[in-house]
């Protein structure tokens, strides 16, 4: 079956194993899918699903870099030491400005004389470029992730290549990834601009967003999911909020009118660094954020004792934080998840003292098996 997508169907790219499908039967068929994992769970009804524009939605791309520097290949790695890669430059998910920005990334990459790196040889420089595009503010910012700092004189050199072409982006930054092999991105960030972060808008909320930041890749769907989560937050009426695994806080600035104080615990230095000066430059003195592990927070969660506590977890769940929660117990919990499986493992253990009061899917990554769960659980009665 021919799909919207020409790299689908000319086998160049097969990550979206659902773009043969209808949309409706994709929400249908994620339905089904949480309904068998919750199976061992008492839960209500689900409560309507928030859809994705199928296309178009993307803002942020991982593109490894492969080829030579005369002729570089940006898109997906070779599927054997042999395959120079896979170019996608016009992937029909990503927003339009970044599908315009790749081409021109390919001038750029001759012109600062930038040579891929060579996984089988271990030689060259570009291991990757990472986009990300915030289409209210529409300010963007660039990261080359190099392997060492022999290529930065001639990228800043030539920065203003990019800059006068693409008025749009504001931030460009160098990784250094220095291990041989392909993840994608390395401890130190150096930054070829003065500005070291954009603005990125959701909804009415601001951020000042950082390269190293995690932010979601749908940006109507994530806004959709933060602000449902603050709208369930002024329904508690609960004031004492704690986000763990916070990221750049995006949850905490949304449920901000709603609360009276809030602690965001995130492990990413950089991404407290930018969400204390988001707290700071829009005058919300009642968030606070800090680095921590958030399994390691004992200490903190007595001394603040929050009456609701909402967890945003990497896909491998909440682990030892689980039972920081059943320590804790607040009255609320809410979690977002973007793993079905370990969300239902983790609701599992919280069973014996929560029960599940609401329960949402967000549709964050159509065309594909994947999909946030936004579920509420409130303490049992004694």
């Amino acid at each position: 079956m021919k799909t919207f997508c020409s790299y689908y169907n000319q086998d160049i790219c097969k990550s979206c194993d659902l773009i043969s499908r209808d949309y409706s039967d994709q929400i249908l068929l994620k339905e089904k899918v949480l309904e068998r994992a919750l199976a061992d769970l008492d839960y209500p009804k689900f409560l309507s699903p928030v859809h994705s524009s199928p296309t178009a939605f993307r803002n942020k791309a991982k593109m490894v870099v492969t080829g030579t520097q005369n002729e570089p290949i940006i898109g997906l790695w070779g599927e054997s030491d042999l395959d120079r890669g896979r170019e996608l430059l016009n992937c029909p998910l990503h927003v339009t400005q970044i599908n315009e920005m790749l081409p021109a990334l390919k001038d750029f990459i001759r012109t600062a004389k930038l040579v891929p790196y060579h996984i089988g040889s271990k030689t060259g420089e570009l291991k990757g470029i990472i986009l990300f595009h915030s289409e209210q503010s529409h300010e963007t910012y660039l990261r080359f992730i190099l392997r060492s700092k022999e290529s930065l004189d001639r990228i800043r050199k030539n920065q203003n290549i990019l800059l006068q072409e693409f008025p749009h982006l504001k931030c460009i930054s160098v990784n250094i990834q220095p291990i041989a092999h392909a993840l994608l991105e390395g401890e130190e960030e150096i930054f070829i601009t003065d500005k070291k972060s954009i603005l990125h808008k959701l909804g009415e909320t601001n951020f000042m967003l950082g390269p190293r930041a995690f932010v979601q890749t749908n940006q109507e769907v994530a806004t959709k999911l933060y602000e449902t989560a603050a709208l369930w937050v002024k329904e508690t009426k609960l004031r004492k909020f704690m986000e763990l695994y916070c990221g750049q806080g995006a949850f905490s600035f949304f449920a901000s009118p709603y609360i009276e104080q809030a602690m965001g615990v995130e492990i990413n230095q950089e991404a407290v660094k930018e969400a204390n000066r988001t707290a700071e430059a829009f005058g919300l003195a009642h968030l606070k954020f800090k680095s921590a592990d958030a399994a390691m927070i004992e200490l903190e969660i007595k001394s603040f004792e929050p009456d609701i506590i909402l967890v945003n977890p990497p896909r491998r769940g909440l682990a030892q934080a689980s039972k920081l929660l059943l320590q804790h117990k607040p009255e609320v919990i809410i979690y977002s998840s973007c793993n079905h499986e370990t969300l239902c493992q983790d609701l599992q253990k919280l069973a014996a003292f929560y029960h599940i009061t609401k329960i949402k899917i967000f549709d964050m990554f159509p065309n594909t098996n994947h999909f946030e769960t936004l579920v509420q659980l409130n303490l049992k009665s004694i």
